[in-house]
């Protein structure tokens, strides 16, 4: 559900001279490549004391000029805040030219709606959406709004870029002589950023100003931001002194370990009887890795993941107990849980936090609370290695990091003051692999075939979860659209699987199928394309403008076998050659044989990479060239009696 509260404004209008605003045509002879510019953005931050209290405030000042009759894109705007911040003053108005002049138009209706993602049952942020009024070539717009800060923790960063140009961005803050604040510079290579301090009675300024940036190069996505690439500033409270006390909040790891270590400090104190009476049930006549197995799959079967963020909540666990009478929770109840169990089998495991590859940071690089987002469980085996545990993804073998954190750091509670740091390996591509092994042959024009295919590691969990849920008598058409091979007219006529859902063991797939209209008669010669699988070719990257970088789950390997039987009658004339193309991320080889009465198509994928970007994004499109020329290649048979049983190869 979303809550939607409407805010009215009457709509005011009034007449300004155009020179005390943007020069257009200035503007539009720079940045006349572009829809839109923005020639000025403003931060302000406040750091001040006020009734021996420390308040914090956030104000933003944009402007923006429609260069071109591309307006409509424009028009919808909105300002972000959560349980931390609370609403200000806030106007949004455009400027609509008029001879020499130019017309305000107020917006009249604001709308404010929970910001829920897809993943989250609940949180508490909120969107204050508007649109501006009468968008037109040369129209500027105007948002002027105001954050107050109820926790000084939760500070937003700023960007000194944007969508479209930016002329002019300044990021202030003002400081009370009483407050220290830090400050983290981030992307700034090959910008200009101009500094500036000064004082002015009991408050200091800091000043950065930068002066035409360029858009962002690449869209945000599931698992890579602007975090990433485009330049930012993070402003921070290091501490306060009032009435001679001083208060620390961040700047170090330790700062930072120290507030979490506040949410759990009084976690799963005590356990219920029908919780312990789980647990030993369970781990009954178990080994200490047998128990920890047990453990978190029961969690994985049992509890359901919820996500549910609303303000403290978002950092503190629900306890073990209220997760396993309830049988849901996020990744931090669910973390808990998983934990409190292990503490009851007599298992060395501790709660622990992560940024998912979402963001970029690092623990040393920024401690504060916007460098994680995610909660696991870190289990000392007995073997005292760290093994991480997450509770939210169903299917996940014992043992394997989730793909989302691999990569990242890890930041594991061992006791007040006491925190491990835990870089999370990354699976090689060998652990998730799939292998598609079919056997054609023609018969009354079609193609009928039959195949297994096996999953491992990452790939055998997607397929579990795209076949959770699914009844059995759809599965045929599930797997043809999963499979999906030659055309659009493959269809899976029968199926058996073995161990999909099953943990610690390759999902086996055992599929016939029939494939209509694929291989081309021509006179007595027969086409037919070996590349059933023709998965990538459309993944090439324009690269003329913003662009998404290249992502990828999860290291892999693919292989896909291909065993076509020689129609009685005919022989083969044309085997393609051979093809390899490899990158240090990414490679693929093609490789045909002749077994008895058959051709054989040998393809495999190697991928080894999260994200691509820069010159890695060149290499991809070569890549996926490669692919496409490889994809249109055919064997080619005549028939037997106009020709000898030679194989040509060119």
């Amino acid at each position: 559900m979303r809550i939607v509260l409407i805010f009215l404004f009457l709509s005011t209008v009034f007449v300004a001279e155009a020179g005390e605003e943007p020069d257009f045509s200035q503007l539009k002879k720079k940045y006349g490549s572009y829809n839109a510019v923005i020639p000025n953005v403003e931060y302000f931050y406040d750091f001040d004391v006020k009734k021996d209290s420390l308040k914090v405030s956030f104000s933003e000042k944009r402007q923006m000029v429609i260069l071109n009759q591309h307006a409509k894109s424009f028009t919808n705007d909105e300002i972000y805040y959560s349980s931390f911040t609370s609403l200000g003053e806030h106007s949004a108005y455009t400027l609509v030219p008029d001879g020499r002049r130019y017309r305000e138009i107020e917006v009249q209706v604001f709308k404010e709606t929970s910001d829920m993602s897809d993943y989250v049952f609940y949180d508490d942020s909120k969107r204050l959406n508007f649109s501006y009024p009468s968008l037109q070539q040369g129209a500027i717009t105007n948002l002027e709004y105001t954050l107050l800060y109820t926790d000084p923790r939760f500070i937003r960063k700023s960007f000194f870029q944007s969508y479209v140009p930016v002329v002019k961005a300044k990021v202030t803050a003002r400081v009370h002589r009483d407050v220290q604040i830090g400050h983290k510079l981030f992307n700034t290579d090959g910008i200009d950023i101009k500094y500036n301090r000064y004082s002015k009675g009991k408050y200091t300024y800091h000043e950065w100003e930068v002066a035409d940036v360029l858009p962002y190069k690449y869209y945000s996505t599931s698992s890579y931001n602007i975090n990433y690439f485009s330049p930012h500033v993070i402003l921070y409270v290091k501490s306060t002194k009032i009435d001679n006390n001083t208060e620390k909040y961040f700047g170090e790891t330790d700062d930072l370990y120290r507030y979490y270590q506040g949410f759990i400090s009084d976690l799963n104190t005590s356990y219920s009887p029908e919780l312990r009476e789980l647990v030993d049930k369970l781990t009954a006549g178990l080994t200490g890795e047998e128990k920890a197995k047990a453990i978190y799959y029961w969690v994985q079967r049992n509890i359901k993941y919820v996500a549910y963020e609303q303000g403290y909540m978002g950092f503190r666990p629900a306890s073990a107990n209220e997760v396993f009478a309830k049988r849901f929770g996020d990744c931090k109840g669910m973390s808990s849980l998983i934990s409190g169990m292990m503490e009851l089998a007599g298992l060395n495991a501790s709660i622990a936090w992560v940024g998912t590859r979402y963001i970029p940071y690092t623990y040393e690089q920024l401690p504060l609370p916007q460098v994680d987002n995610h909660m696991v469980v870190a289990h000392y085996t007995d073997d005292k290695e760290i093994c991480i545990l997450d509770g939210t993804f169903n299917y996940l073998d014992y043992g394997v990091c989730p793909y989302h954190i691999q990569g990242k750091e890890v930041l594991i509670a061992k006791g007040p003051g006491q925190y491990d740091i835990f870089k999370v390996p990354v699976s090689p591509a060998g652990y998730s692999t799939k292998t598609d092994s079919v056997s054609i042959r023609m018969e009354d024009g079609l193609i009928k075939g039959v195949g297994k295919v096996t999953h491992t590691g990452f790939n055998k969990m997607e397929l579990a979860e795209a076949l959770d849920g699914v009844k059995e008598a759809d599965y045929n058409k599930s797997l043809s659209r999963i499979l999906n091979k030659g055309n659009n007219k493959f269809s899976v006529e029968k199926h058996h699987i073995h161990n999909l859902f099953e943990y610690d063991k390759p999902a086996e797939l055992d599929y016939h199928f029939v494939l209509h209209d694929y291989s081309r008669q021509l006179g007595d010669e027969l086409f037919v394309n070996l590349n059933l699988d023709k998965s990538y070719q459309d993944l090439s990257i324009d690269t003329t403008g913003i662009i998404h970088p290249v992502e990828n789950d999860f290291y892999c390997t693919e292989t896909f076998i291909t065993r076509f039987e020689i129609p009685e009658g005919y022989e083969v004339t044309y085997v393609p050659d051979d093809g390899k193309s490899e990158r240090d991320n990414f490679s693929v080889s093609f490789s045909y044989s002749k077994e008895d009465k058959a051709i054989v198509l040998k393809k495999q994928l190697k991928f080894n990479f999260f994200v691509l970007t820069d010159e890695q994004i060149s290499e991809w499109n070569n890549f996926i060239s490669f692919l496409k020329q490889q994809y249109r290649s055919s064997i080619v048979l005549k028939k037997s009696d106009k020709l000898n049983s030679n194989i040509v190869k060119k």
